[in-house]
């Protein structure tokens, strides 16, 4: 269920790139003297740059990536009245890295959709344990991490199809991607996982539900977001 919404977040991005690319080739011819035809022209370059700047944040989650530097180089300049100047350029920008998505080049925007969406229902599992529904909390929180863990090693070309948690948690620390502590830590949030899963309420309390949390924010900002 998670990794489905990730890939409808990570669908709509990529459909928004592709409109903004076509809006952009669109709006940035100007008039004769190459500035903009209208007021109302002016406006919809700048709410088009408005747009194309944060889909280009969230693709590049990493302040210093050259895309994301020179796009935001590019609108924080005073273009006046030829501002559609800055939409070409921009969309010149924006249609190189969806060359680059196609290409594979680009895994950031699938990995960012992943890390938000785990993050949202982490979120939601806090939200239970303080209102003392441990339970609840218990059975989010297992799938989470169940689900971050299997990103992990996909990530890292580790099959994980019809393999149990254990054995994933015994290769991850094999090539010690888990150190021996974070391998044992790792088994207890699938020991919440399982027990949660299994209606077998008595067997974990809110102190081995916060640790399953804790541990999978690690994991989504080691291995997830980086």
């Amino acid at each position: 269920m998670l990794r489905l919404f990730a890939m409808i977040i990570e669908k709509a991005i990529l459909s928004r790139l592709n409109e903004l690319i076509a809006e952009g080739r669109s709006m940035r011819t100007g008039n004769v003297y190459d500035r903009v035809k209208s007021q109302s022209h002016a406006e919809q370059c700048k709410g088009w740059i408005a747009s194309a700047l944060h889909i280009v944040q969230l693709i590049f989650i990493d302040p210093s990536s050259s895309y994301r530097k020179l796009t935001e180089n590019i609108t924080s300049q005073d273009y006046g009245n030829g501002i559609n100047n800055a939409v070409g350029e921009i969309t010149e920008i924006l249609q190189n890295v969806l060359k680059d998505i196609n290409k594979g080049l680009i895994s950031s925007i699938t990995d960012q959709a992943r890390a938000e969406v785990f993050d949202d229902f982490l979120d939601h599992a806090k939200a239970y344990l303080k209102a003392g529904m441990k339970n609840e909390a218990g059975v989010i929180a297992g799938v989470v991490f169940e689900d971050t863990l299997r990103q992990v090693c996909r990530k890292l070309d580790i099959e994980d199809r019809g393999v149990k948690l254990d054995a994933l948690i015994t290769q991850l620390a094999k090539i010690e991607i888990l150190t021996l502590t974070k391998a044992k830590r790792a088994r207890a949030a699938a020991d919440v996982r399982t027990k949660a899963t299994h209606a077998q309420w008595q067997e974990f309390d809110n102190g081995d539900v916060n640790s399953a949390i804790a541990f999978t924010e690690e994991l989504i900002s080691s291995h997830i977001e980086s």
